[in-house]
Formats: structure tokens, C-alpha cells, sequence
């Protein structure tokens, strides 16, 4: 359940020093970021050129086709970037177990153009210890920053402090169009990879192949347990669905018998 006292919350994030950005410098209060992170969703995010972690240049669009898990970040923040950071590489992990390895792609975005070189980015996802495989830290200029920012209503300005920003992590679809946004840097595991069980088996998938069954039966019993913290494979509902099929046998069986019975009676 989204709680807005952490949900909704504006991550005040501190970094010492002066800071010379061409970024917005105009606050806005956490309902005013909420509402415009809410009014994007349903839209598609469009080109914008990028770097990698590796120096390469790449654009957004090019990850469309499966997925996409965007989480906007700085990499000289010492605490929520890298809180929020951790917590999407746990919940990225249920869900590729649940999932498959390669269903899905994430994208962390350095929105601090002046700091979050393609080096810099390197350098922080390895003290995070994330797997570059499937996932890319890209960078980009001031204005692509600014787009795409406003594309994904992702709210960030400078402050005395280095910045302000909101706590979002992004679900888009195959078409690049966002699909769901998560709030807090310390969001539940459901909240994420619920939305991606969505779109990478999807709820109306039809059941006219091996792999669409396959897909149906992965949705429907890989659950949340909250006492792990993780999801796992509930065999409890192949159960269930045996005693239903072994009641209802049961109940054939009798009428069978009592029909003979009577046949019998009745010669």
C-alpha cells in the first residue's frame, strides 16, 4: 500500500560544494511532483541520446522491445541514490528469478550532467555492486536531461545542498510507454515486479501455445511471501486444484454408482 509519508516523499539529498548546473531551480512541493509524475503515465517516452557507462553513445529507444526499469539517479549523492539504488537491484533479481534473466531491461540515468560522466557512472555501479548485464548507467547533456526528465515527470531542481528530486523508479512497456511508476526509495518488492509480471507474461496472454501456458502458469503461482521478502513458486495452488478435481471425480463416481444402484433395483 503506497504510504505518502514515504511514498510521496520529495528525497532531499545532500552534496557538499558549489554547484554550477544548468538544471531547474524552481521548488515544487511533493504533491505538485507526485501529480506530474502521474500525469505522464500512459505516455511514450521518445529519442534521446545518450552515453553508456562505457563512453558509447546510445539511445533510449534502442531498449524498446521488452520492459524497461528506469531509475533516476546522481551519483554524488552519499545515501538516498544509493539506498534507492540497492533496492531496486533486490527487487530487479525477484523479479528476474520469477521472470527469466533476460525478460526485462534497467536503465540508471545520472541526471547531474556535470558529475555523472560515463566514468563516474562506471565507478558507481560498481560500489553498488551491480551486474552491468542488462543493466546500463547512461549520461547525457543538460537539455536531453531536461526532455527526458519531463517525458518520464520526473521532478528535480538545484537547491543550496545540490538537489531535490523525487523518489521514482519507472516501469515502461515493450513500446516504450510508461506503464507504472513506484514511489520511495524504499519500496515494497510487489510494487515492481508486479507490474513487469504484467507486461512480460501478461494477464489476457491466450493459451494457445506450450509457451503461453507456460507463461500463464509462472504468473499465477509465483507469489509474494513478505516473511522472506521474496517470491517463490506456490505449489500449494497445484494442490488445491487436485482436491477440486479429486471432489469433483468423487462426486461423478457416486451419481454413476447410485444410477447403477437404482438400474438394478428397479430390473
Amino acid at each position: 500500500m503506497i504510504r505518502s509519508s514515504v511514498l510521496i516523499l520529495l528525497g532531499l539529498l545532500l552534496v557538499g560544494g558549489p554547484v554550477a548546473h544548468a538544471a531547474p531551480t524552481v521548488s515544487a512541493t511533493a504533491e505538485e511532483a507526485l501529480k506530474r509524475s502521474r500525469a505522464v503515465e500512459g505516455n511514450v517516452v521518445g529519442s534521446h541520446r545518450l552515453m553508456d557507462q562505457d563512453g558509447q553513445p546510445v539511445d533510449i529507444t534502442q531498449f524498446r522491445g521488452k520492459p524497461v526499469v528506469i531509475s533516476m539517479i546522481y551519483t554524488a549523492c552519499d545515501h538516498t541514490c544509493p539506498v534507492t539504488t540497492q533496492n531496486v537491484a533486490r527487487a530487479v533479481s525477484g523479479a528476474r528469478k520469477t521472470l527469466g534473466k533476460d525478460s526485462f531491461q534497467v536503465l540508471s540515468i545520472g541526471f547531474d550532467t556535470v558529475r555523472d560522466t560515463p566514468e563516474n557512472l562506471r565507478i558507481y555501479a560498481k560500489q553498488q555492486g551491480i551486474d552491468l548485464q542488462g543493466w546500463a548507467f547512461l549520461a547525457g547533456n543538460a537539455a536531453t536531461m531536461e526532455a527526458l526528465s519531463a517525458e518520464l515527470g520526473f521532478t528535480w531542481y538545484v537547491t543550496s545542498r545540490g538537489f531535490d528530486h523525487i523518489a521514482q523508479t519507472t516501469v515502461l512497456d515493450g513500446e516504450g510507454r510508461i506503464y507504472r511508476q513506484v514511489y520511495g526509495e524504499n519500496f515494497e518488492l510487489p510494487l515492481l515486479v508486479e507490474p513487469l509480471k504484467d507486461l512480460v507474461l501478461g494477464r489476457t496472454a491466450a493459451l494457445t501455445s506450450i509457451q503461453s501456458i507456460s507463461d500463464r502458469v509462472r504468473f499465477f503461482c509465483t507469489v509474494y511471501d513478505p516473511h522472506s521478502d521474496a517470491y517463490r513458486f506456490d505449489y500449494g495452488i497445484f494442490l488445491s486444484i487436485g482436491s477440486g478435481l479429486l471432489a469433483v471425480l468423487t462426486i461423478i463416481w457416486m451419481t454413476v454408482r447410485m444410477w447403477r444402484d437404482s438400474r438394478r433395483a428397479s430390473r
